[in-house]
């Protein structure tokens, strides 16, 4: 008998908000980093201030990229064990996307909108996997 995941609107919503999750948790550091060398705009500065704000801050900025590099592991891992387990979707096909994934966090937002999205009814998968 053939399994397979019936992909509704929940299972949509759910999967985008796990997959929009990297790209919003790696915009916390860099509005934080952003927002820190903001006044170094507002008129003259010295060179080496913007060494003095990233050393001083560097604490911050480490633990705030490492939490969204442990949350994009993590959605990483997920969206491989979903592209793994569908049927329909080529060899080759996946490991586009596993390669695509792999390069920047931003690229799960176009996972979830040119395949996640798009799917409807019933969607055969592989049972031996996750």
């Amino acid at each position: 008998m053939e399994k397979v995941l019936v992909v509704n609107e929940h299972l949509k919503r759910k999967m985008a908000i796990i997959c929009f999750l990297p790209a919003v948790v790696f915009l916390i550091p860099i509005v934080y980093y952003t927002t820190l060398l903001l006044p170094l705009t507002q008129g003259y500065h010295v060179a080496k201030s913007i060494v003095a704000i990233t050393s001083q801050h560097y604490n911050t900025m480490f633990l705030l990229l490492a939490i969204a590099s442990s949350v994009s592991a993590a959605v990483l891992l997920y969206c491989i064990v979903y592209i793994v387990r569908i049927k329909e979707m080529t060899t080759g096909r996946k490991m586009e996307w596993v390669l695509l994934l792999l390069a920047v966090p931003v690229s799960f937002i176009f996972f979830w909108l040119l395949e996640i999205r798009k799917e409807s009814g019933n969607m055969p998968i592989y049972t031996d996997i996750g």
